[in-house]
């Protein structure tokens, strides 16, 4: 049974009736005072009562309790990836030089490189942590100190600038520490399931919130991992996500050496979807609305035998309405393997 703190009034009510032979005065006086007191007590209570399960406590006794199952939260990540730098032939970018973005975020270069004629793919990485340092393909860098014989600009590579993520989710975090927890306690350790390179493919980057897990399908003892990335574009992982669950599981004492492990990106099943809203409720609030509801629908399905249920859409589409009727699909929608639902167009007529 769950620790139930009483209300303040409860308190005062209860000492009130302690002090029946005392005048009414001192008696009122004494029962406010002492059920302040009191209640303030039951609230340590309380707060302490909340620290004694991960489920509950609060943030700084999750690190103390992840601790404890080597559950550290996932820092924020930096982007990185190649822009094409363009210059006289024989001009020399150096390790560390900085090139802006109109994001307002640095970006230094890894690596001394010598320019060629044309297009020179140069790999830099953002100085600064966070998804927001991410840039998609073609857009425009500038050197913050010119360099003799380098165009000024830059633009990024056809792959982007990707991999930057925030600070975990402390409620993601929380989820992965209580799963740990519940394998310890049930297993005694992780050991190479199926269930343990999903837990192990969101313990490598904030970005993979799943996985989708193949066992001997290339092979006797061979292994891939599918990252899924809700917050990504099209739920696919980008490089940078790839290359950072594959150092994962790579590190020592994380999944068994004998495994023959491949880390690749799902392959998208896009869901189209048409609707024809009686026209009055057919408003851009609704649209909207209903995008989301669907979607929400959609990025809860994660498993390699997902299946999207025209019941199970349909319920999502009456939280906004019910004055509607589904053009498509009109068939329950199934994943083969290594496919992750997406939803693709949601389209009104």
């Amino acid at each position: 049974m769950s620790y139930v703190r009483p209300t303040f009034t409860q308190l005062k009510t209860r000492i009130e009736s302690d002090l029946t032979d005392f005048v009414t005065a001192l008696r009122d006086a004494l029962a406010v005072t002492w059920a302040k007191v009191i209640h303030s007590l039951h609230g340590h209570v309380e707060w302490v009562d909340a620290q004694c399960s991960p489920l509950t406590c609060d943030l700084e006794r999750l690190y103390d309790w992840a601790a404890l199952y080597a559950v550290n939260r996932l820092t924020d990540f930096p982007s990185s990836g190649q822009i094409i730098v363009t210059g006289n032939v024989g001009a020399i970018v150096l390790a560390g030089a900085v090139f802006r973005g109109d994001n307002g975020f640095d970006y230094i270069t890894s690596v001394a490189s010598t320019l060629a004629a044309g297009n020179n793919n140069i790999s830099v990485t953002c100085t600064t942590a966070g998804a927001n340092t991410n840039l998609s393909a073609n857009q425009v860098l500038t050197l913050v100190d010119p360099i003799a014989g380098v165009d000024s600009n830059a633009t990024v590579a056809s792959s982007g600038l990707t991999g930057g993520a925030d600070l975990e989710d402390v409620h993601a975090w929380r989820a992965r520490v209580v799963d740990e927890w519940q394998v310890v306690v049930s297993q005694g350790a992780r050991s190479g399931k199926i269930n343990d390179y999903k837990a192990w493919a969101k313990s490598a980057h904030p970005s993979v919130s799943a996985a989708l897990v193949q066992t001997h399908t290339l092979g006797l003892g061979s292994v891939v991992i599918r990252p899924i990335c809700n917050n990504l574009v099209d739920r696919l992982p980008t490089q940078a996500v790839l290359d950072a669950v594959t150092a994962y599981l790579a590190s020592p004492g994380v999944a068994p050496a004998t495994a023959d492990i491949y880390v690749s990106a799902p392959t998208p099943k896009i869901v189209n979807i048409t609707l024809d809203l009686d026209s009055a409720v057919d408003t851009a609030p609704n649209r909207a609305a209903i995008n989301t509801a669907i979607n929400n629908v959609i990025l809860a399905e994660f498993s390699e035998t997902s299946v999207l249920l025209m019941a199970e859409l349909d319920a999502a589409i009456a939280t906004v309405t019910t004055q509607y009727v589904r053009n498509a699909p009109l068939a329950n929608i199934s994943v083969a393997a290594g496919e992750v639902l997406v939803l693709g167009g949601l389209s009104f007529v």
